[in-house]
């Protein structure tokens, strides 16, 4: 079986061959539980597994053919 390319290939919306970057990003559900804080909630913390499930690779990359900025994070799921 072959293994998933390392990094994202292709633009998401034209199919076009893009060399997307990696880019660093703060996962959603650690901003969704900071903003529940910040508002006097004690949200329960996430089993680690799923954190590491949601946590995910950031890649950044502009298509010159369709014009878009494509920000994808990947999630590998758990062998």
């Amino acid at each position: 079986m072959v293994g998933a390319p390392p990094q994202p290939q292709f633009c998401a919306w034209c199919g076009s061959a893009l060399a997307y970057e990696e880019h660093h990003h703060e996962p959603r559900f650690v901003t969704l539980a900071e903003q529940a804080r910040a508002g006097g909630e004690n949200p329960p913390p996430l089993p680690e597994r799923v954190e590491e499930l949601l946590r995910g690779e950031s890649y950044v990359g502009a298509c010159s053919r369709c014009r878009v900025l494509s920000h994808l994070i990947g999630h590998r799921a758990p062998v």
